[in-house]
Formats: C-alpha cells, sequence, structure tokens
C-alpha cells in the first residue's frame, strides 16, 4: 500500500511539472499588447536612443531616428513561422501609414542567413527599410522576447505599445491608430 501512495505521489509531481511547462510555453507564444495597461515589460527599456545598422545590401549604414515622427520597428527572422504570417498583415499597415509613421524591420542577422532574409523581404513584398542586427545587440536591448517583436515609439524614443509574437491584423493596427492618437507630433 505504501509502494501504491509512493508511486502516486510521483506522477501527481511528474504530470504536474508537465502541465507547468505546458502553460509556460504556451503563454510565451501569446502576443503582449501593451497598451491596454499602458506598461511595458520590465526587461525592455523605456526609452530608446537614435541607432545605426547596415541595410539588406549591406553597404549603407541607416539611422533610426525617433524625433522624426512615430516609429515602429519589428524584429524577425525568415525563418520564424508566426514572422512569415505577420508580414503581409505589417507590409498592409506600412502602407496604410507610412506618411505618418516609420518602420523598420530589423532582421537579427546572426541567427539567420542573409540570402533567406533577402528572399523573404522580396517574398513579402517588403518595401520599409530591412535593416541588419549583425551581433543581437539591439534586439537585446528590447528584451530579446521573441520572433516577431513589434514596439511602438513615440517621437521622444520612448516605447509606447508592444506585441511580442503573432497576432490579428486588427490588434496590429489598434496599436499603429493608439500610437498616432496619442503619440504623434
Amino acid at each position: 500500500m505504501k509502494k501504491l501512495a509512493l508511486a502516486t505521489t510521483y506522477v501527481i509531481i511528474i504530470v504536474s511539472a508537465f502541465f507547468i511547462v505546458y502553460l509556460f510555453l504556451s503563454n510565451n507564444n501569446k502576443p503582449n499588447n501593451t497598451h491596454s495597461n499602458n506598461s511595458v515589460e520590465p526587461a525592455i527599456p523605456s526609452q530608446s536612443n537614435d541607432f545605426v545598422l547596415k541595410d539588406l545590401a549591406e553597404s549603407n549604414n541607416v539611422t533610426v531616428n525617433f524625433s522624426d515622427k512615430p516609429t515602429v520597428i519589428l524584429f524577425f527572422t525568415s525563418w520564424c513561422p508566426y514572422c512569415n504570417e505577420d508580414a503581409p498583415k505589417l507590409v498592409k499597415l506600412e502602407k496604410q501609414y507610412k506618411s505618418e509613421v516609420n518602420v523598420f524591420g530589423i532582421n537579427v542577422t546572426y541567427r539567420d542567413n542573409i540570402q533567406d532574409v533577402k528572399e523573404y523581404v522580396q517574398q513579402h513584398y517588403i518595401e520599409y527599410p530591412t535593416l541588419l542586427d549583425e551581433s543581437g545587440d539591439i534586439y537585446n536591448k528590447f528584451g530579446g522576447s521573441g520572433f516577431p517583436s513589434l514596439y511602438f515609439f513615440n517621437a521622444q524614443g520612448d516605447i509606447v505599445d508592444a506585441i511580442i509574437g503573432s497576432t490579428d491584423i486588427e490588434t496590429i493596427e489598434n496599436s499603429f491608430k493608439y500610437l498616432l492618437e496619442n503619440f504623434n507630433v
């Protein structure tokens, strides 16, 4: 009888551990849209300085300048299924809002292949600047939370919204609207 009780206890512990791991993994893939509670994850800096990265041609340096107008930054990799799912959504929204918002795609190049990135940009008809974070320093500065990662900045460089993971186009567009309604210069 003691062996049965001990075996049952072990089974309960193992099942509980698997359930906790499952909850952790399933919550990490859900989008994190922060403007509903006006908070950003602590790992993400509240303000950003301008920075410079190479463009996709690898020959020009591009400055991401937050003071020009509100800015949206997308961190992505070409192999990420969620990035591929969200790419057409962001292309559509960038075309719709490009006169009011700067959009930059930043490929985390040390985790990708440059030729695959070029094909990804061509496949999705991406016209906004695609920059290369070769070392991952910029990605890590913003928490390195997963792919895709969308950050919304006001003209002072403050992060005012973030979406981590794939989501529907309405949620992304609501973040664009929130940025423009509350933080446009």
